[in-house]
């Protein structure tokens, strides 16, 4: 049966098979999910992940581990292997539902949310969600951005209190990841919204000051911050540092070289975007 789903998780990866794996299965394909997690840079075996955690996940519903690394893979898939506005949307919603299911497993966060609204129910969670609250709020970002200006202004507050509370509970959390989506955030948000280039540059210099291992920080400095500055110098100066740097350590390498392939695709670009 595990050789069959895993079949149909590759080619039929939108089917719902809910109670089709025991507990002993679910845990067979968690390995499988794990290991082709390994290859994340190579949107196969991304995708075959995803399909298999997905599997995985109808054996045992309410395993946070699970919806974590779905919220995390569907947003490098429409955020790094995805060029359609349309399928992207589709990718980073799905992101973003998988997390606030997963942050559904705390029945506090959920009690509250249900009496008080997502906002004030954030203040319920702790260490046990704060991987997955990240990655909500970094999908609930790019899918709103990618819905327009209207939808990045509804969900502005709600993205704002997810990372002020990963940022309350480790604010060095995944190398660089606060400082780096505030760095992000101040860049990309218009003034009315917030947005203020002198701190974004403050909070990309921290996250590289931080965490110099991840090449995340860098391709984004220059891609939302050097490019709004109109410097085509340190954009070409920070994203060749990126395709010269090394690809660890080793639980980062997979993005460092997804990085390595956006600094290239932004260098082929550079006298389209100066």
């Amino acid at each position: 049966m595990i050789r069959l789903l895993c079949f149909l998780a590759i080619f039929l990866p939108s089917l719902s098979f809910a109670g089709d794996l025991s507990p002993a299965e679910s845990k067979l394909m968690l390995t499988e999910a794990l290991r082709k997690w390994e290859s994340r840079d190579e949107k196969e075996s991304l995708e075959e992940s995803i399909s298999k955690f997905e599997l995985a996940l109808s054996g045992d519903e309410k395993n946070l581990e699970i919806m974590t690394y779905l919220s995390r893979g569907l947003f490098l898939l429409g955020d790094v292997f995805t060029e359609d506005t349309e399928l992207k949307k589709i990718y980073l919603e799905r992101a973003k539902d998988y997390g606030l299911k997963g942050l559904m497993t705390n029945e506090d966060f959920q009690k509250r949310e249900k009496k008080e609204g997502i906002e004030k129910a954030i203040r319920e969670l702790d260490l046990r969600e704060m991987e997955i609250l990240f990655w909500t709020a970094a999908s609930l970002g790019k899918w709103s951005k990618a819905n327009g200006v209207f939808s990045s202004l509804k969900f502005k507050a709600q993205i704002i209190e997810m990372i002020k509370k990963v940022e309350e509970l480790n604010p060095k959390f995944f190398h660089g990841a606060v400082p780096r989506f505030w760095g992000s955030f101040y860049a990309v948000a218009p003034s009315i919204a917030g947005g203020d280039m002198k701190k974004s540059k403050k909070y990309f210099e921290e996250a590289i000051a931080e965490a110099p291992e991840s090449l995340t920080s860098r391709v984004l400095f220059a891609e939302l911050y050097w490019v709004k500055e109109d410097n085509k110098k340190e954009f070409k100066s920070e994203l060749e540092f990126v395709l010269k740097a090394p690809d660890a350590p080793a639980d980062i390498a997979p993005e460092n070289r997804m990085e390595k392939r956006k600094a290239e695709r932004l260098l082929n670009k550079i006298d389209d975007l100066f």
